[in-house]
């Protein structure tokens, strides 16, 4: 992959040093939760068909995030990006929860290994599960900081299982692997249910490392899962699975798991909460989401609660289009919110701050330009409307306790990250942070100058935030950064440096053409389907004789990323003095071909990227890229010797 993710995990490095990195984290980022939270005074219990957190009703609006137990990359499964969550990354979230006022989380399932896959370092592969009834005990560490953060946090958990739809990582066809049986046989096969049986044994039974409190014991559980949208399971199954789970643990819920409208609603006492997921394409909501949860809450006569488990208000320019999707989100959370007997809702899909930096990011392969939400919302997501659809979730997670909407607090400080002698720099943001301004000094004490505002954390996946293309070569600066929201700007991050510049970076994500110099009239700027493009944002399509160019005064080499389908032909390179006589750029080229999306909207679609590097003769000062076929420009970099 791209050279400049700067110092991911790395695929190579082992489990081992991956889960002693973890536990080192653990025990120094918060470790038990400052090692004695608060916790619960109740567990959440049911009356008819409504919740109760004692004597008082509980509802909720909540979402769902499944990166805080997993490594959520099922459409390439790229190696950096298949580790679990750190705990400074799970505090993230949960500070994330915490602001919105969003009282309840969702995970998602309890992964098994598969058994063709076997860890290239070390005795475990990340999966929870190894083998029916084998778990990695430090894989379940990533749990119990998750459950001793809730508690600190004040945010319920419903825990899911594992899966039928979304078992990508391991699920429900990965338990009849094992026993070399057809997917079909979990919902009959003994064995494939004394194997699943094992695994909510373990989980029920388990006592958190953290907190030292049983699973079973945590009132941070609002309710056990069977699993994600097990639509196929039987009644049957699903009333001997739910007596189990009671045998084993009394305190906790049990939630149903067959989510789409029309699906069955047959009313189980072990059962206590049911669910259904809304998105724009399922069928039985063409006249609207309200209208769809009538029907199906109407079937439950009043003796049960529902929640609306996933919901995804997805632009699709019929249901939802990106003049109203805002308006419509409103109207959806009002209508739960005067629903009785609708507990809450979780909105599909939410991640948060990445431990090297910016986001974590998530494409939904069934619509163009929609991933994951970020709170507060940024600009390169008004494709999705998100700072208007996180507004709205705020909004109505204060309405639904009654609560007046207070102001968002002011960011803490920024952490700021190393970097080399190139001053590409980013930084672990702040949560709640609209935007960041970065700061440079001729030394550490000062005096500073701020040479870039309304820098956005959310502009830029899996690379550096910022860089300082007005450094100079030779010199030597220090850094620190601000963020900023509506409530007023953080106390400045740590400072980095010396920073002696060796080179400085020109950086064109492709979310504009602003950097640009000129170009051919036919480019366009291209945001769909973000996962093919190992979930990188932006990129410029052309084809056949497009071209653009860049002035860069002193340049001195180049780096370009670009991704094509088959067929298809390299871009080429040309360097000018003066913007009309050009001459052939040479550049070394390094590719990779990424493997197709299992399922979606691109399903066996495929994508190679290729990275090129040159250095370029002294005197030029101006790059023209030349497209010789369809392809897409991702990342362009010039390296120049600075002060520009």
């Amino acid at each position: 992959m791209a050279n400049h993710i700067l110092n991911r995990i790395s695929p190579a490095k082992s489990l081992l040093v991956i889960l002693v990195t973890w536990s080192l984290n653990s025990l120094m980022d918060s470790i038990a939760a400052d090692s004695a939270p608060a916790g619960f005074k109740n567990f959440i219990t049911r009356q008819g068909n409504k919740l109760y957190d004692g004597d008082k009703e509980f509802r909720f609006v909540g979402a769902n995030m499944p990166g805080l137990n997993l490594p959520y990359d099922w459409t390439l499964s790229l190696p950096e990006r298949l580790v679990l969550p750190t705990p400074w990354e799970q505090e993230a979230a949960f500070q994330t929860l915490s602001q919105m006022n969003l009282k309840v989380v969702r995970l998602w399932n309890l992964p098994i290994r598969d058994p063709k896959t076997h860890a290239k370092d070390g005795p475990l592969t990340w999966h929870y599960v190894q083998a029916p009834g084998k778990f990695n005990e430090e894989s379940f560490k990533v749990c119990d900081h998750l459950l001793a953060l809730a508690n600190r946090y004040g945010v319920r958990v419903i825990f899911s299982l594992t899966a039928e739809s979304g078992d990508y990582l391991g699920g429900i066809g990965t338990y009849a692997d094992w026993r070399g049986k057809k997917r079909e046989a979990f919902y009959t096969d003994p064995q494939l249910k004394a194997d699943y049986q094992a695994t909510v044994r373990y989980v029920l039974e388990r006592t958190n490392t953290v907190t030292d409190v049983p699973y079973r014991e945590d009132k941070a559980i609002l309710a056990w899962q069977f699993g994600n949208e097990m639509h196929s399971a039987k009644t049957a199954w699903l009333a001997e699975m739910a007596a189990f789970i009671k045998q084993l643990d009394r305190n906790h819920l049990v939630s149903e798991t067959r989510h789409r409208p029309g699906a069955p609603l047959e009313v189980d006492p072990n059962i206590d909460l049911y669910t259904r997921h809304y998105y724009p394409n399922y069928p039985g909501v063409e006249d609207g989401w309200a209208a769809s949860c009538r029907r199906e809450f109407a079937k439950l006569d009043g003796q049960r609660p529902m929640f609306i488990g996933e919901w995804g208000p997805y632009i699709d320019d019929k249901m939802f289009t990106h003049a109203n999707v805002v308006d419509k989100v409103r109207e959806f959370l009002e209508y739960l919110r005067s629903e009785p007997g609708i507990s809450g809702s979780c909105i599909w899909s939410m991640y948060f701050p990445h431990r090297e930096g910016g986001f974590y990011w998530h494409q939904i392969m069934t619509y163009k330009s929609v991933w994951s939400y970020h709170w507060p919302g940024f600009p390169s997501a008004d494709a999705q409307r998100e700072i208007g659809v996180m507004s709205a979730m705020r909004e109505a997670a204060y309405a639904i306790e009654g609560k007046p909407i207070p102001p968002v607090p002011r960011p803490e400080a920024p952490e700021l990250l190393p970097c080399a002698e190139i001053p590409m720099l980013t930084w672990r943001i702040g949560v709640g942070a609209s935007m960041c301004e970065v700061q440079r000094a001729p030394h550490a004490a000062g005096p500073w100058t701020t040479i870039a505002t309304n820098v956005y954390d959310g502009d830029v996946a899996y690379r550096p935030l910022f860089s300082d293309n007005t450094a100079r070569s030779g010199e030597t600066y220090f850094y620190r950064v601000a963020a900023r929201n509506d409530s007023g700007i953080s106390a400045p991050s740590n400072v980095i440096g010396p920073v002696r510049v060796n080179r400085v970076c020109m950086v064109d994500e492709l979310q504009d053409f602003s950097r640009a110099h000129s170009r051919s009239p036919q480019l366009q700027l291209n945001n769909d389907f973000n996962a093919l493009y190992a979930e990188y944002m932006f990129r410029a399509r052309g084809s056949t004789n497009d071209w653009i160019i860049y002035q860069v005064p002193g340049m001195t080499a180049i780096k370009v990323t670009a991704f094509y389908k088959d067929p298809w032909n390299d871009i080429s390179f040309e360097v000018s003095p003066d913007g009309k006589s050009y001459i052939p750029l040479p550049a070394d080229r390094k590719e990779n071909r990424l493997p197709s999306p299992p399922r979606g909207a691109t399903v066996a679609q495929q994508r190679t990227l290729v990275e090129y590097e040159a250095p370029v003769p002294a005197g030029q000062q101006y790059l023209k890229i030349l497209w010789k076929g369809p392809a897409e420009l991702d990342r362009v970099e010039v390296f120049h010797s600075g002060g520009k």
